[in-house]
């Protein structure tokens, strides 16, 4: 028995390596990443938007006393430019843009060339909130002539609008004589080779919706402000348009 054992021993060994030969030959498998069920890839990347084209300003560094070297030069459609704050910010709001002070609270409004309208479209009616007619006075806080390619007769204007008993800054642009001289209603709007453009606190003030940051505890208040470092930049923010040819 063993020494057919023995005479076995050798073909045994002839097919294990035979076999082990053939297995060599075949590739092995390069593991793969699996994604769970219900989990799809990623979709491709979105090409990066391309930035938005500089602007240059033809206004010097310093407005209204105020050195605005540092700011940021904001573009508007290709139609406009004006300056802001490093931390101040805009948003697009409907025909326009929004200026939001550090905080996100929105200060002002840019709106140009609003079709069909022009400053004698709009309204004349003295109401408040509620568009109720109410009794008014005005007190004129500041005026600065304002020089504006494309627009004649503009200057920046602060009041402060009485209306009922509700006390309401207004700052903008305006046709120069009724930033001498306001009355109610105050409309921060002036007509311009573009069309209607209105920058300001409001368009029409009544010191509600998104003008509601505007109303103030009193006719003091509003005379207080005029002093404040907040006033300064705003003035000079609305100083800064320039219209595009």
């Amino acid at each position: 028995m063993r020494s057919s054992a023995r005479a076995l021993a050798p073909l045994a060994v002839a097919v294990v390596a035979a076999a082990l030969v053939g297995c060599s030959t075949a590739p092995t498998p390069t593991p793969q990443p699996s994604i769970p069920p219900g989990i799809t890839a990623p979709p491709p990347t979105a090409p990066a938007e391309p930035p938005a084209p500089e602007v240059e300003s033809s206004l010097p560094p310093e407005i209204a006393g105020v050195d605005t070297s540092a700011w940021q030069q904001v573009p508007v459609a290709g139609v406009a430019t004006f300056r802001i704050p490093p931390e101040w910010s805009t948003e697009e709001i409907s025909g326009g843009l929004a200026v939001l002070r550090a905080d996100g609270e929105r200060q002002l409004a840019l709106t140009i060339g609003a079709t069909g309208e022009t400053l004698a479209s709009l309204p004349t009616g003295c109401v408040d909130a509620a568009g109720t007619a109410v009794g008014w006075r005005t007190l004129g806080l500041d005026r600065q002539d304002v020089t504006i390619t494309g627009a004649t007769g503009v200057a920046f204007g602060a009041a402060a609008l009485q209306l009922g008993e509700q006390w309401i800054v207004s700052m903008g642009l305006r046709p120069a004589a009724e930033a001498q001289s306001p009355r109610c209603p105050i409309i921060n709007a002036f007509d311009s080779e573009q069309g209607l453009v209105s920058f300001g606190s409001e368009t029409i003030v009544t010191g509600s919706g998104e003008g509601a940051p505007w109303a103030v505890g009193s006719l003091a208040d509003a005379q207080a402000y005029v002093g404040s470092e907040e006033f300064a930049t705003i003035r000079a923010i609305l100083m800064s348009l320039e219209l595009l040819p």
